[in-house]
């Protein structure tokens, strides 16, 4: 049976940060889980697994759990629970907008000036509503063009350990203060008659990217390729397409989040009748501007969400940054915010268990063990500040984020609420398991090197885990008792 996620927490997390206050604790469980475990990993140190009841604090299964581990996108919990304690779950981010020399007769003189605050979630559409802003304030002409100040962050664009080979991928694009459509750009090619070439269209436009168009419209079997031929500046567009296809699209990262977001606003600016006299130019904000306009995101929590749910890269790292920033002064770096976790981390009593280099997990320089999840998973259900809005982030098996596809009309279904991640030879799920005894189970899964092997062993210890720990005296028909 499908549950909504508030019904999953009315029905499981609520009562059981009740069952804190009555202390409650179980004698034991009787089943052995190190039997699933795959004989791959028996003697070496490709598994790492941790599982205790977050009710008894006791263990159920243990496997290297002080053994580092590349994360892949586990470092989401880490980053997601430290942001959330440190920032605080109203957290919003800020884009700025300057004018250099007043507005006067509907005409901003001295130049337009946008400062980002590292928000990573700032859509075409939501500079659409900034342009009507600035018609409601009157604004009918920018005069001196466009400056875009990406100085909150430094100009570090990919982080170590990213390979070089991901940077045409749109799960892995450059980071910026000034952030746009997750700084990706859309390619679609529409078919036009059988051996015409396709009509290709960009979006959003004023990317100021130029498309050779080499493809061809045909019935014959083949597809379309779009690669770099100048980074940033020039893609050649090759293949075939059906006549018969609606269109095909393409997600490319941008080579400059600043100025693809000042030429996309330009852009809008144009389509929305406000005309524009100059370029788009990277600079700083003079101290002299004054700021007419100010757009805040949506509260921290609600980004963490699409942040975990979806498991989206650039979310991630643009709040390390911002950590780093926040409380190590800008320009935000990678490694400022990595002493910001690290430092974090340390105050909840996790030591020496992890290597913090990135906000997404997709640095193979990242490392942690399987008991340092566990950790932050336990501090963050028990933290009632944080914890309502960290687990409701977190996909659930069967029902939605990356997630939605596994434990389908299962007895997993609803009862597990995990991270996923997964890299080349990585496999990872960390979270939490709602078993029908009435225990909440954390847990914490990595794998590097195991193969598909790792989660068949996911899939299995689920499913017996939540079926698992029924205590002798401590639990009667999944009701918790108080002890005497």
């Amino acid at each position: 049976m499908r549950v909504t996620i508030s019904a999953l927490m009315k029905r499981f997390y609520l009562p059981f940060l009740l069952s804190y206050l009555l202390f409650v604790s179980h004698d034991g469980f009787s089943q052995d889980f190190h039997e699933l475990i795959p004989k791959e990993a028996k003697n070496n140190g490709k598994l790492g697994v941790l599982v205790k009841s977050l009710i008894s604090d006791k263990k159920i299964l243990e496997h290297n759990p002080d053994k580092l581990f590349v994360p892949a996108s586990n470092q989401k919990v880490i980053t997601s629970v430290t942001a959330l304690s440190l920032l605080g779950n109203d957290y919003r981010f800020r884009t700025e907008f300057y004018s250099g020399g007043g507005i006067s007769d509907g005409v901003l003189y001295g130049g337009l000036y946008i400062k980002g605050y590292g928000d990573p979630t700032i859509t075409t559409e939501h500079l659409n509503s900034i342009a009507y802003e600035l018609k409601k304030r009157g604004v009918k002409e920018v005069k001196g063009g466009i400056t875009v100040d990406d100085s909150y962050f430094d100009m570090v664009r990919y982080a170590k350990g990213w390979k070089e080979e991901w940077r045409g991928d749109f799960y892995s694009p450059p980071i910026g203060a000034l952030t746009l459509n997750h700084n990706i750009f859309e390619i679609k090619v529409y078919p036009s008659k059988s051996g015409s070439i396709p009509r290709v269209e960009l979006e959003p436009r004023g990317t100021n990217v130029n498309i050779i168009n080499k493809a061809i419209t045909s019935p014959k079997k083949g597809g379309l390729t779009a690669k770099w031929l100048e980074e940033g500046k020039t893609i050649m567009l090759q293949g075939r397409i059906s006549p018969r296809s609606s269109f095909y699209s393409f997600k490319i990262p941008i080579s400059s989040p600043d100025l693809y977001t000042g030429s996309a606003f330009r852009g809008v600016l144009v389509d929305s009748g406000i005309k524009v006299n100059g370029f788009v130019a990277r600079g700083e904000v003079p101290r002299w501007a004054k700021v007419f306009y100010t757009h805040f995101s949506a509260p921290l929590h609600s980004i963490i969400t699409e942040y975990n749910k979806n498991s989206v890269n650039i979310i991630g790292e643009n709040i390390l940054k911002t950590l780093g920033a926040e409380f190590k002064a800008a320009p935000g770096t990678w490694e400022k915010g990595a002493q910001v976790v690290s430092e974090f981390l340390h105050k909840i009593g996790i030591k020496d268990e992890f290597k913090i280099v990135d906000g997404s997990g997709l640095s193979l320089l990242n490392q942690i063990t399987p008991h340092a999840i566990t950790e932050v998973l336990k501090y963050a259900y028990k933290n009632q500040l944080i914890g309502f809005q960290f687990l409701t982030s977190l996909p659930i098996a069967g029902v939605d984020g990356t997630l939605k596809d596994r434990f389908r009309r299962s007895e997993v279904e609803g009862r597990v609420i995990a991270k996923t991640g997964y890299l080349n030879n990585v496999r990872a799920l960390s979270g939490y398991v709602f078993t029908k005894s009435g225990d909440v189970l954390v847990f914490s899964i990595l794998a590097n090197g195991l193969g598909w092997k790792a989660k068949e062993f996911q899939n299995d210890l689920l499913i017996q885990l939540v079926e698992c720990c029924k205590s002798n005296d401590s639990i009667s028909n999944g009701v918790p008792k108080r002890n005497p």
